[in-house]
């Protein structure tokens, strides 16, 4: 192939590659994407399913901690019997008491650890249960508002956001009127 030839087919090559990449952008630009961003956790805080379980968590806390502190002043009062009759109780008895005591020290652990168990239980069954609800109130926003991608406004991952794509209020709206009840 000559000079010219090979110079024709290199800039017939390149034109055609321009015209691409151009028509390539021109498209680009008319279908940009629209993208949403919400404040999950803020939606599921103020969402009626999320204070629901707010109120049943803190509940459950409060009637835990009723509890504990009964155990506590029992162990307490073991430790009294023990501080008080100590020149006047027989060894045996002194040592019963400390295995009391003791024991009383394993069934405030053993209880607190349980209950710190049942509660995360209780809060990820609740927090499962509001995800399901969310699905497809988040899938309802995604196609009445045109969004292509939503984030989740979390701290390291969204780093700056304009409120024109903050979606946070109308999910709140959204995740109230699926549950029937007024957005606050």
């Amino acid at each position: 192939m000559s000079n010219l030839s090979q110079s024709y087919v290199v800039r017939l090559c390149v034109t055609v590659l321009i015209l691409g990449l151009s028509s390539m952008l021109a498209t680009a630009q008319e279908t940009s994407l629209k993208i949403g961003v919400v404040d999950v956790e803020q939606v599921v805080a103020e969402s009626p399913q999320g204070q629901e379980l707010q109120a049943r968590l803190e509940t459950f806390q409060s009637e835990v901690q009723a509890q504990l502190n009964v155990m506590q002043e029992e162990a307490r009062a073991i430790r009294r019997r023990i501080a008080e009759g100590t020149n006047t109780l027989t060894q045996d008895r002194v040592a019963q008491l400390e295995k009391e005591y003791e024991d009383a020290g394993i069934a405030i652990r053993r209880y607190r650890d349980d209950k710190q168990r049942e509660g995360q239980k209780l809060q990820d069954e609740g927090l499962r249960a509001i995800e399901k609800v969310l699905e497809p109130v988040f899938e309802q926003a995604r196609t009445e508002m045109g969004l292509d991608i939503i984030f989740n406004r979390v701290p390291g991952v969204i780093i700056l956001t304009s409120d024109r794509v903050d979606i946070t209020p109308a999910m709140i709206e959204l995740v109230a009127a699926a549950a029937g009840a007024p957005a606050e």
